[in-house]
């Protein structure tokens, strides 16, 4: 059942199949249990636009590698689910970049590409619009050099020189006095330091308990409570309980994985 406010996705074509088709499947099925955002706030919380996160949830391309971490530490998967969906990627990757060689015609045995073939002469085609395009590129290339070796080149580039030369005596030496007011505004820039963290951020769907490094019950988080991850104060204890603490509260303590769901990684404000 979908979310309130997050549209089911369509179904996969039927045409697509393999690799592409098993790896899509795992992707939505991370993207519908691990989170509650709908496409657009996905996108924004990988710093995308709409577009790919939907060609990426509907088969139509394979996420990239750095857009596939970043998703793996926002639904907050563990290595041997990162391990095993990012072996099902590279699987995809590989299908989908062998049939963009099929459906252009590259030779899966080595030999020259249609391109190429056509370059060397069947008219029309990409390759007859590369060859078009390189003598272009060398053409354009030669024009500066032969402009340097005219007197006419030669003269206009004289006269740039002492226009700069002029310009750089006009710029005041910063050894004191006002020329310095600009540099100490920017040394100062940095002590503007932003008033919040960025943390993964989860919902509690399911009543429980908060305990401490020593198994010690602290506490009780209760659905529907925002739970924040902190910084643990010593080695993870539990293997499937997270550190943090709900919001509005100060008690901090390690809670059950199962009993939060993803909401994503948030700049939140620091709690006094």
């Amino acid at each position: 059942m979908s979310e309130p406010g997050r549209r089911p996705l369509k179904p996969l074509p039927q045409e697509l199949s393999g690799p592409v088709r098993e790896f899509t499947e795992q992707l939505r099925a991370v993207y519908r249990d691990r989170t509650e955002l709908n496409q657009r706030e996905l996108a924004q919380a990988l710093h995308l636009t709409k577009s790919p996160v939907s060609r990426y949830l509907n088969g139509q391309e394979v996420v990239p590698a750095e857009t596939f971490a970043a998703l793996c530490e926002l639904t907050g998967l563990t290595p041997r689910e990162r391990q095993r969906l990012g072996r099902l990627r590279q699987e995809a990757a590989e299908a989908a970049e062998r049939e963009r060689r099929s459906a252009e015609g590259d030779d899966p045995r080595g030999a020259a590409p249609a391109a190429a073939r056509t370059e060397a002469g069947t008219p029309g085609g990409a390759g007859a619009s590369a060859a078009r395009v390189r003598p272009a590129v060398r053409a354009r290339s030669a024009r500066p050099v032969a402009l340097l070796r005219s007197p006419t080149g030669l003269g206009a580039l004289a006269a740039a020189v002492a226009v700069c030369a002029g310009a750089f005596a006009l710029v005041p030496e910063i050894s004191g006095g006002s020329a310095n007011t600009d540099t100490n505004m920017t040394a100062d820039r940095p002590d503007d330091k932003p008033s919040c963290r960025t943390t993964r951020v989860y919902r509690v769907i399911e009543d429980g308990d908060i305990l401490d490094g020593r198994r010690n019950d602290i506490g009780d988080v209760h659905a529907d409570d925002v739970f924040r991850l902190d910084k643990a104060p010593t080695g993870r204890p539990y293997r499937f309980r997270d550190y943090g603490h709900v919001t509005g509260s100060r008690t901090k303590g390690y809670v059950d994985q199962a009993k939060l769901k993803a909401l994503g990684s948030r700049c939140v404000e620091e709690e006094g």
